[in-house]
C-alpha cells in the first residue's frame, strides 16, 4: 500500500458527519465499513469519499440511529479483510455464495454490466460470446469483481486468445484504453459513464448489453458476528429508502434520469423481496 493511499485509508476511518436529523443510538455499536472504486458508487475526490453507496451509508446511519465508520480499500483487498472479520460491513457488493458463508446480504439496488467499446471497435455484439469471436478488440478488467459463470466463461476465453488483462482499478483501465493498450472493458454505467466523463471519453465510446451479464442485485454484507438486531436496523432502514424513492434520486444525481430509468424498469420489488421482512 502507497503512503498516499495509507493516509486514505486512516483519514476514512472516521464516523459519516453531517448528516442532517442524524439522532445516533449509544446503545448501536459503532460498525466499520469498507468501500472501493466503483466509479459514481463510490470515489475518492481528494481525500473524501464520494458516491451513491456513501449517501446510501449516510441515509442508513439516519435512519437507523446506528453510527458507521468508513473505510477506503482496493477493490481487491475489501473482501480479504471483511473474510478475516475486520470489517463489519462490505459496502456496494454482489451477492455470492463464497461471501453468503460470512455475512447477511442486504440489497438496495441494481447492477448491470456492459460491454464498452471504443466507437471504431464497437459491433452490434449481443452477447460476449460473439464478441470473443467476431471481434479482434481488447479487454481491460479489474481485479476484486464477481461475474456471473456465463460472464467468466467468456473473460477466460479473452485471456486464453491474450485479448484480456485484470489491473487493479478502473482509472488504470480507462488510463491504457487512451493509451491505445486496450479498446474497451466491462462494467456497469454508474462506473463507465463517471469513467467515460474524468477522461475525455464521452461520444467516443458505446456501451451495449451483453446476453450473458443480466441485472443483478446489490447491497451491503453484513458480518455474522453483527448482531440480529443490528442488522435488521440496518435492513429496515434500506426498506425505507427504496420504498420512498430515496435510492433512485441517488442514482439520478450521477447517472440522469434516463440512465437510471432503465435500470429500474422492472419496479424495486426484487430488492424489496430479497430484504429480511420488517420487525
Amino acid at each position: 500500500m502507497t503512503k498516499r493511499l495509507t493516509a486514505l485509508v486512516l483519514a476514512a476511518w472516521l464516523p459519516l458527519a453531517g448528516v442532517q436529523g442524524a439522532v445516533l443510538d449509544a446503545a448501536c455499536p459503532a460498525a466499520s465499513v469498507g468501500v472501493s472504486d466503483l466509479g459514481y458508487s463510490a470515489y475518492l475526490d481528494g481525500d473524501i469519499i464520494r458516491g451513491s453507496s456513501i449517501d446510501v451509508l449516510s441515509e442508513v446511519q439516519r435512519r437507523s440511529g446506528c453510527r458507521l465508520i468508513v473505510r477506503w480499500y482496493p477493490r481487491s483487498r475489501l473482501y480479504a479483510q471483511f473474510f478475516n472479520n475486520e470489517l463489519d460491513v462490505a459496502g456496494a457488493s454482489a451477492r455470492t455464495p463464497e461471501r453468503d458463508r460470512y455475512g447477511v446480504f442486504l440489497p438496495y439496488t441494481y447492477t448491470h454490466f456492459e460491454l464498452l467499446l471504443l466507437n471504431k471497435d464497437a459491433g452490434k455484439f449481443r452477447s460476449l460470446a460473439e464478441f470473443v469471436e467476431q471481434s479482434s478488440a481488447r479487454l481491460n478488467i479489474t481485479r476484486g469483481i464477481v461475474y456471473t459463470a456465463d460472464t467468466q466463461r467468456q473473460l477466460d476465453r479473452l485471456q486464453q486468445l491474450g485479448r484480456l488483462e485484470y489491473v487493479n482499478d478502473y482509472t488504470v483501465v480507462f488510463r491504457k484504453i487512451l493509451a491505445g493498450r486496450a479498446e474497451g472493458t466491462l462494467a456497469p454505467p454508474s462506473i463507465h459513464l463517471m469513467n467515460q466523463r474524468q477522461f475525455g471519453m464521452l461520444g467516443k465510446m458505446s456501451a451495449s448489453s451483453v446476453a450473458e451479464a443480466p441485472r443483478l442485485l446489490v447491497g451491503l454484507y453484513v458480518s455474522k458476528k453483527v448482531p440480529a438486531e443490528v442488522v435488521q436496523r440496518y435492513a429496515d432502514a434500506l426498506r425505507s429508502i427504496v420504498l420512498d424513492g430515496t435510492m433512485q434520486k441517488f442514482y439520478e444525481g450521477y447517472l440522469g434520469i434516463d440512465a437510471t430509468r432503465r435500470l429500474y424498469s422492472d419496479g424495486t420489488r426484487e430488492i424489496l423481496d430479497a430484504l429480511p421482512p420488517p420487525r
